[in-house]
């Protein structure tokens, strides 16, 4: 009986996942967590947002039941992951990511529809823009605030002086290579709207002297080159597998001789056995792209094989993410 216990507990909480989430993006949405730096009471709470001092008070205790919310003196504190990560201009604010995820909403309720077409052509595919761009450029950010650091740690940049950061975003990655590395120059391939942004994060970084820019898609127009550096984070699983083929390809061909492609993303196993996360983001892919997924170790070192490039080699940075590195023959 314990054992069919434990099993039902399992099923139902995963069923009850969306309300963890729903509650977490409202508090955010009402800027709740900065409200709650110091001690505060749900009457308070509902004074500053102008919601029910009812709906209040149970959203607050929601918070409590998912451990981002103390009680603290008949009123209500952050937590530690809050005050961290949900506060604006909090150390490891995630904000940004966060309405990313949050505005996944819609296309993830298309799920059944995706699953049986294998694809979503019958969910209406936009460009981002606006404030739906913002959220998605510094939503990556605040991710890759904390992972670039771990690249450095994982792999030696120190021989390299001239990168392409493709699709690069809003320059995270190879802004803090820069600043590892003095002799280090970065060219940004991404949009033309996407690079305005990045002009932001570079300027604040101090870094403007040392960047160059080429507003293009990365699937049809010119790289640029030669580097001796190209870097992809999370970029494949946009893209189908002859999508990711070409780019490889195009990559492999803006290198100097010697030079190197670093490919990071959620790779899956050869069995797709897991990371879990990676196996769940694939239909994250499949809600939000044409082809998209996550690709296996195989996978991509196929891709590098046939684009010219030395054998490649993994390394790991998390449970879910991987590099694979592979070198152009001199």
């Amino acid at each position: 009986m314990q054992e069919m216990m434990e099993l039902m507990g399992q099923v139902n909480t995963i069923a009850n996942a969306y309300k963890r989430s729903q509650i977490l993006f409202t508090a955010l949405e009402g800027n709740v967590f900065a409200l709650l730096e110091q001690p505060a009471t749900a009457a308070f709470v509902a004074g500053k947002t102008g919601w029910s001092p009812r709906g209040t008070a149970m959203l607050l205790d929601g918070l409590v039941a998912l451990q981002l919310v103390t009680r603290e003196d008949g009123g209500y504190r952050n937590g530690e992951a809050a005050s961290a990560c949900l506060v604006p201009g909090a150390p490891a604010w995630q904000g940004d990511i966060l309405r990313h995820t949050q505005a996944s909403w819609e296309a993830w309720a298309q799920l059944p529809q995706c699953v049986a077409t294998g694809d979503c052509s019958n969910v209406r595919e936009h460009e981002l823009s606006g404030v739906a761009l913002r959220n998605f450029i510094l939503g990556m950010d605040n991710v890759a605030s904390f992972a670039a650091p771990e690249v450095l740690r994982a792999v030696d940049l120190s021989r390299y002086e001239n990168m392409l950061d493709l699709a690069g975003g809003p320059a995270t990655y190879s802004s803090v290579f820069l600043k590892a590395h003095p002799r280090l120059r970065a060219t940004l391939f991404d949009r033309a709207a996407v690079i305005a942004l990045a002009r932001e994060k570079v300027a604040a970084a101090g870094l403007e002297e040392r960047f160059s820019y080429i507003a293009g898609d990365c699937l049809a127009d010119s790289y640029g080159g030669p580097y001796d550096l190209v870097f992809l984070s999370n970029i494949i699983h946009s893209f189908s597998p002859a999508q990711n083929e070409a780019v490889v390809r195009r990559a492999h061909e803006a290198l100097s001789p010697g030079g190197s492609i670093v490919i990071k993303d959620f790779l899956v196993d050869n069995d797709r056995s897991g990371p879990p996360f990676s196996l769940i983001f694939s239909l994250h892919m499949l809600v939000h792209t044409p082809g998209g997924g996550t690709y296996t170790f195989e996978e991509v070192e196929g891709w590098t094989n046939r684009a010219g490039f030395l054998p490649g080699r993994v390394v790991s940075l998390t449970p879910q993410t991987r590099l694979w590195i592979a070198d152009k023959r001199t």
